[in-house]
């Protein structure tokens, strides 16, 4: 009778063991298809929401610099190349509309979020891998890393993952070997990709060149060998650098580097901001931060349970990480929220670490208070993240928007009814996506205010470039007032009193046209 009875249970069991194993097995691809489709349907209400001044002037210099314009001369921003390539990709591929930009960053957040998910699961399993490309993408939807601006710290993302992956893999190999090299090699490229999206990205280099450190250190492997690999991951970087480094040169050899480095390390950067300022700006923007996202405070369980854990190479890993991509944020010394984007993937997986940490069985007080954070952070992002599935985002709701951008579209509607396609506008001082919505080419070499304000005689020109016939743009847009930013408005102001007429105000914007040009719709036989 026992073995009867035993019998069709070992049948039971063996028959569901298959099927279960074909579910584990199929748990993975699963979850990462539903991470992909997660991170892009958040970008769903940002879809046609204006472009933020930052990526409009990106694609400003980019659309003219596809047209003939001479990048840094004909407009001077003060990024490597690698970021108006993308938009210039962007436009070719016919997604230049503003709908299209943001489609392009939803898909680009996607695949940020599938290869930290592949990075974290290599090193701490596939949960965690998946944990920490779902906390990414819920995080990068939010408004309050500012996900949604399309800036290029978001494109410098997938770069500086792949260079941690090809890191990754590169450790399968023995150090200083060919594949280790090769691997290494392309490790240093991606940074310098990375590097050439937004110059903060550098951070890729140091965190290569340590880990090898670390790795020579603990397999206390040959100073032969780690040298190679050192030099194979300084070659890659270098690699990468050289047809950018080599255009610039070559096409504006006065202006490239200024434009690329030093006027950035003289006007903006960690190096001239004082310490009280950059002190300041962390504080205050990261508490601004961590209120809003408290779940982001489970970082530090995460860190404690993978410094106390067994797997060494684990909890180095991912303090180097987050050592270094701190760094690459502090480069600017303004701390913009949009900085902190660069923290976030290694961020995530001490939070994924965190939460599965506090998710035991509380054997104390101190794990009862984890518990209470985790359960207030999940609700606190659940909350942020409510008023997305309500439909399309208000503007005004978010960080950086400016009331006046819901005049941005009739404003470019007109000037580019008013205009001719060779006539030049300029807008002052700071919404370059007037330019880029009319396609009228500007009357400005610079496109924020900030290169405006801090690059020596920047202003002067500018104000010569407006009173010059020969350089005069044919419409003058008072997007904000001449004297904000401290600039000399009076200047600006002598000028279109002499040379301009107030034409028309759209939702509070002046336009003046210039008077030696045809009354509005004249040139191009259009009617008022």
């Amino acid at each position: 009778m026992r073995v009867s009875r035993t019998l069709p249970r070992r049948h039971e069991a063996g028959s569901l063991a298959a099927p279960l194993a074909r579910w584990r097995g199929l748990a993975w691809p699963l979850g990462l298809a539903a991470l992909a489709v997660t991170a892009a349907l958040l970008w769903l209400p940002y879809l046609d929401i204006p472009l933020h001044v930052d990526a409009a002037g990106y694609a400003t210099a980019a659309y003219w610099w596809a047209r003939g314009d001479t990048l840094y001369r004909d407009f001077t921003i003060t990024r490597p190349q690698g970021i108006f390539v993308v938009f210039r990709a962007i436009e070719a591929l016919g997604l230049g509309s503003i709908r299209g930009i943001h489609a392009v960053a939803a898909v680009w957040t996607a695949l940020c979020a599938l290869a930290l998910a592949g990075v974290a699961a290599r090193v701490w399993g596939r949960g965690i891998g998946l944990l920490s490309g779902f906390l990414f993408a819920l995080v990068m939807a939010t408004p309050h890393l500012q996900g949604f601006t399309v800036d290029a710290e978001l494109f410098m993302l997938l770069p500086l993952l792949g260079g941690v992956a090809l890191l990754l893999w590169a450790d399968d190999r023995p150090l200083g070997g060919a594949a280790n090299c090769w691997l290494l090699a392309a490790c240093g490229l991606a940074g310098a990709v990375a590097l050439l999206l937004k110059p903060s990205g550098v951070a890729a280099l140091p965190f290569g060149a340590l880990w090898m450190a670390h790795r020579w250190r603990v397999e206390r492997a040959p100073w032969g060998a780690w040298l190679r690999a050192e030099a194979a991951l300084g070659l890659g970087f270098a690699a990468g650098l050289a047809p950018a480094i080599v255009h610039g040169l070559l096409t504006v050899p006065d202006l490239y580097l200024n434009a690329v480095l030093f006027n950035r390390l003289a006007q903006d950067s960690a190096l001239v901001a004082s310490p009280a300022y950059q002190w300041h700006r962390f504080a205050n923007n990261s508490a601004a931060i961590l209120v809003r996202l408290p779940i982001l405070l489970l970082a530090a369980p995460g860190l404690w349970a993978a410094w106390r854990g067994r797997d060494a190479r684990a909890r180095d890993l991912l303090a180097l990480w987050l050592v270094t991509s701190f760094g690459g944020a502090a480069l600017g010394g303004n701390w913009y929220l949009h900085y902190y984007q660069q923290v976030l993937p290694p961020l995530a997986v001490a939070v994924a670490l965190g939460l599965v940490a506090v998710a035991r069985r509380p054997t104390s007080r101190l794990m009862v208070a984890g518990q209470g954070l985790a359960l207030a952070g999940v609700v606190a992002l659940g909350l942020t993240l409510a008023p997305l599935l309500a439909g399309p985002v208000d503007p005004a709701t978010l960080p950086e928007y400016e009331p006046v951008v819901s005049a941005v579209a009739p404003v470019a509607a007109y000037l580019r009814a008013h205009t001719a396609p060779d006539d030049t506008i300029y807008v002052a001082y700071d919404r370059a996506d007037i330019y880029y919505l009319s396609e009228r080419r500007p009357a400005a070499r610079w496109l924020y205010f900030r290169e405006l304000e801090w690059t020596p005689g920047a202003f002067v020109e500018q104000v010569v470039r407006l009173a010059d016939p020969a350089t005069a743009p044919r419409y003058i847009v008072g997007a904000q007032d001449f004297d904000d930013y401290g600039f000399d408005g009076d200047a600006i102001r002598a000028v279109v009193a002499r040379d301009y007429t107030l034409e028309t105000t759209i939702e509070g914007i002046p336009i003046y046209r210039r008077l030696d040009r045809p009354a509005s719709g004249a040139a191009t036989g259009r009617p008022e």
